[in-house]
């Protein structure tokens, strides 16, 4: 039966399909604590004028960090959308590390088996939970992505580290391109980080040249972190082999776009 669309901002869109009394919640892009608070009052005010009280959220388009928002989900909302007579809540999880962080932050706080709440990773498998199809396997284990950070300054490579932890990849990292070089050749990482002026025989144009050169690495995506900005720079990272370059100090949406591309890339098989 077709989906009967209830409401469209630029940021979400909720259909409902009555026949089966779901209703089809789309987020778009970057959110915010005031878009996540708009959108979702809008869905439990449609859940409960359609009497569609099972839910797709889906967050397949959705960019970043949001987790300012997950007190009021976990605390606020969630409760009020229960007592509304929510009964089961399937939620797709987006590409994006950040925003699997923020949506695990929310869960971490609340009872996801006592408000019907279980993620996905994959938006048919989440309908075939709420249409009650549990014949087909799920598969909701993360795929953890391998990461290498070239980069000599100490403290930026420990934080750059733990931030990549937290947004669910498993990292390594290297003070000088040589030592960078070795690493991936062993972990043949999903995807590498690399400064450009770095000490030793190697800086990080030459570790680019190297890697697109190299049998095994060529098709790893590679994303320059650097100071040297201009745009002569950044032509001869690109020239040496560089897929992006972000100045720094990075931001984590630059990071966390990265990621999600290359994860997309990586899974359709780039």
């Amino acid at each position: 039966m077709p989906l009967t669309e209830l409401f469209r901002e630029s940021f979400i869109d909720i259909s409902c399909d009555p026949e089966a009394s779901l209703l089809h919640v789309n987020w778009n892009g970057y959110q915010s604590v005031d878009s996540i608070r708009q959108g979702s009052e809008k869905m439990l005010a449609l859940m409960q004028k359609h009497e569609a009280y099972i839910v797709l959220n889906d967050n397949t388009h959705v960019l970043g960090i949001w987790r300012d928002a997950a007190d009021w989900l976990a605390h606020d909302w969630f409760p009020r959308m229960k007592q509304a007579g929510l009964k089961r809540y399937a939620w797709v999880y987006s590409p994006s590390r950040f925003s699997q962080v923020s949506t695990d932050a929310t869960l971490s706080l609340m009872d996801s088996d006592a408000f019907g709440v279980k993620t996905f990773y994959d938006k048919t498998e989440a309908l075939a939970w709420l249409h009650g199809d549990r014949s087909k396997p799920q598969t909701t284990e993360k795929q953890r992505m391998r990461v290498l950070v070239i980069e000599d300054n100490r403290d930026f490579s420990h934080l750059f580290r733990e931030m990549l932890k937290i947004m669910g990849c498993d990292p390594e990292v290297a003070s000088t391109a040589r030592s960078g070089l070795e690493l991936a050749q062993k972990s043949l990482p999903d995807i590498i980080f690399c400064d450009i002026g770095l000490p030793g025989d190697m800086n990080g144009f030459d570790f680019a040249s190297s890697v697109r050169s190299h049998e095994k690495l060529a098709h790893i995506p590679l994303i320059a972190v650097s100071g040297y900005t201009s745009p002569e720079d950044k032509q001869r990272a690109v020239d040496a082999g560089f897929d992006r370059v972000f100045p720094k100090p990075v931001k984590f949406a630059d990071i966390s776009e990265a990621l999600t591309t290359f994860s997309k890339d990586k899974s359709s098989g780039r």
